[in-house]
């Protein structure tokens, strides 16, 4: 199977699944303004995914921007995929269970995620609330989170690819450039790395540039994000909503494009690449070059 067959395969998959459940307008949250590039595909890719989509986006945020607006009970909550559904990456999985606490009528979707726990208490508990919810689905991008789900979870669970598969692949090829006789070990410098991770020798070591150092573009985020933070400290909601607003169209008409294209330009000119990261290994794929992955910590 070629790399467009493969890719075509996947993205028809999500399209088959999911398209049929997104049948009125529509909420996209938990949004990653942070600076790991990975997410940021993965919002890029539901964001094409949407575009297949004949109803709105009504609202869009990320756990520092949200404001719990009233909602009709026919609008659908979508929330973000990725690899931070359990107890590693608690603060995200917190925004979920508040979301589906406050809006027991609406159809919520959690987009692919993977899953893993350390505490088998804390998965039960999240399980029972879960449970609660007879609108909620959640869709698993890998088999073994899908198993976990499926045994511990009683909503109905989704296997289906990560959604970074749906990115517009012209559009990252606009960036395309020219590739030198040099190979990439991107080796993961968070919590998810494992021990002892041996490198081969002759590889250039980095990791996503955005998290090597920080982007100015990344600054100003933040810098508005923080701004917000004190404004609800002083409880002066007038001008914390609006910085909220800000923060959410700066993150997608800035931000966003410039790390996913941040990405493409790293990546392409490499030969082969090695890495620890999902979507390092993903976006290889969308950009038909070698790649081999190494897995994360906790089966990713």
């Amino acid at each position: 199977m070629t790399f467009d067959e493969k890719i075509t395969a996947l993205k028809n998959r999500i399209e088959e699944n999911l398209l049929p459940l997104v049948d009125s307008d529509y909420v996209l949250w938990d949004l990653p303004y942070h600076d790991n590039i990975g997410d940021i595909l993965i919002w890029e890719g539901e964001l094409n995914f949407l575009r297949g989509v004949n109803h709105k986006c009504l609202d869009f945020n990320s756990v520092d921007t949200y404001l719990f607006p009233p909602l009709a009970k026919n609008t659908i909550i979508l929330l973000h995929g990725g690899g931070n559904f359990g107890d590693v990456w608690r603060r995200h999985q917190e925004f979920r269970l508040k979301v589906i606490r406050h809006y027991p009528d609406n159809r919520i979707i959690i987009f692919p995620q993977t899953v893993y726990y350390e505490n088998r208490d804390m998965l039960q508990e999240d399980a029972k609330v879960m449970a609660g919810h007879d609108k909620l689905i959640i869709c698993a991008r890998e088999e073994r989170s899908y198993e976990i789900l499926k045994t511990h979870f009683r909503n109905e669970i989704l296997l289906l690819p990560d959604m970074a598969f749906c990115i517009d692949r012209q559009k990252l090829g606009r960036w395309k450039k020219k590739q030198v006789d040099r190979d990439l070990f991107l080796k993961r410098m968070d919590k998810e790395l494992k021990e002892d991770m041996p490198v081969p020798e002759g590889m250039e070591i980095r990791d996503w540039p955005s998290i090597e150092r920080n982007l100015f573009v990344t600054d100003i985020l933040r810098i508005i994000l923080g701004i917000n933070r004190r404004l609800e400290r002083f409880g002066i909601h007038f001008l914390r909503n609006f910085f909220y607003v800000l923060a959410d169209r700066y993150a997608c008409k800035v931000f966003r494009p410039l790390f996913v294209r941040k990405g493409v330009l790293f990546l392409y000119p490499y030969r082969n690449i090695y890495t620890t990261r999902l979507h390092v290994m993903i976006l290889s794929v969308l950009l038909c070059k070698k790649c081999c992955f190494i897995d994360n910590s906790y089966g990713k």
